[in-house]
């Protein structure tokens, strides 16, 4: 478990800069911890939405007013350069690059369920969140953990042109790692994708608790393409 809090305490504070095609160009196993972080936070499967609100009482404000920042993290862990670069910082944190060929092999058979699990049916989003207001971000986690799939199935969904309200197959609360809160999509319905090349995005929708609105994250499918084909 203090292994994937040290990766989550990365990921939120660590904010380096992009990569012009979202993806470092060697292979992952040779990423830096920059380089993995910037695909966790910065590529073209990663967002960020953050909510700001002003609440008064005790801060450092003029009339004692505080700034609460409250962070959603939304990732498609389904794509494989996520997967990647979770494992990344876990071979790194590891020592991974000073192992010798059995402790390596030992590590390999270890993440090999996160690096390739069987999704050829499935399409996998995670939700963190992090808040510099211990309450809310306590409240918030509270939710995600206390939900089952029939509680949260009418919360969320994704939408696309001809999929404007795709439910979730299956959810997975928090496990106290660095993935966070799992939302399985179909890839097909009655045999039709819910993705192809000809759609240009991909929103994800949830009614989370403890906030004013509801989190609507936009992805944009054309930098998600890796050697020509749409990786998801």
């Amino acid at each position: 478990m203090q292994r994937f809090v040290f990766v989550f305490f990365l990921l939120s504070l660590f904010i380096p800069c992009a990569y012009p095609d979202g993806l470092p160009q060697k292979e992952f196993s040779q990423w830096s911890v920059d380089e993995a972080v910037s695909v966790l936070n910065k590529s073209p499967w990663a967002r960020q939405m953050t909510f700001t609100r002003v609440v008064g009482g005790i801060g450092s404000g003029v009339f004692g007013e505080k700034e609460i920042y409250s962070t959603f993290f939304v990732r498609f862990l389904s794509a494989r350069p996520i997967r990647q670069a979770l494992v990344r910082l876990q071979q790194i944190q590891q020592g991974y690059d000073r192992m010798d060929t059995t402790a390596r092999s030992e590590f390999d058979g270890l993440t090999e369920r996160l690096l390739d699990p069987d999704l050829g049916r499935w399409i996998v989003l995670t939700v963190n969140f992090r808040s510099n207001d211990p309450d809310t971000e306590r409240s918030v986690k509270q939710f995600f953990q206390s939900q089952s799939f029939e509680t949260i199935k009418n919360r969320v969904h994704l939408s696309t042109v001809r999929f404007p309200q795709l439910e979730i197959s299956a959810y997975y609360p928090p496990q106290g790692d660095a993935i966070g809160a799992k939302f399985v999509f179909p890839r097909q319905v009655d045999s039709v994708p819910v993705l192809t090349d000809e759609d240009r995005t991909v929103s994800f929708q949830l009614d989370p608790v403890g906030m004013d609105s509801g989190l609507i994250v936009d992805f944009s499918l054309a930098p998600m393409k890796i050697n020509g084909e749409l990786v998801l």
